[in-house]
C-alpha cells in the first residue's frame, strides 16, 4: 500500500506476465473481486479515498500499469 502525493491509498498488485497482450487475462474475477473489497474496507476503515492499480512485470522488466480500475 502506497500514500499518493495528493493524500489518498494506493493499492497496486503486481503480476508478472510473459506476453504483454495477455496481461488482462491474468487477473480474475475473483482476483478483482477480493481487491475491490480490500478497498471498500480500507476506505471505510481510514475514511479517505482509496486506488487500485494493477502492474504487470515482464522477464525482460517492461512494466506495464493499469491505473484506477476500482471506477
Amino acid at each position: 500500500m502506497l500514500r499518493a502525493p495528493q493524500g489518498h491509498l494506493l493499492m497496486v498488485e503486481v503480476k508478472t506476465a510473459n506476453l504483454m497482450e495477455f496481461q488482462p487475462f491474468r487477473v480474475s474475477q475473483k482476483q478483482k473481486a477480493r481487491l475491490l473489497r480490500a478497498m471498500q474496507f480500507l476506505a471505510s476503515r481510514w475514511d479517505m479515498l482509496v486506488e487500485v492499480h494493477w502492474a504487470f512485470v515482464t522477464k525482460e522488466g517492461e512494466i506495464t500499469v493499469f491505473e484506477d480500475i476500482s471506477g
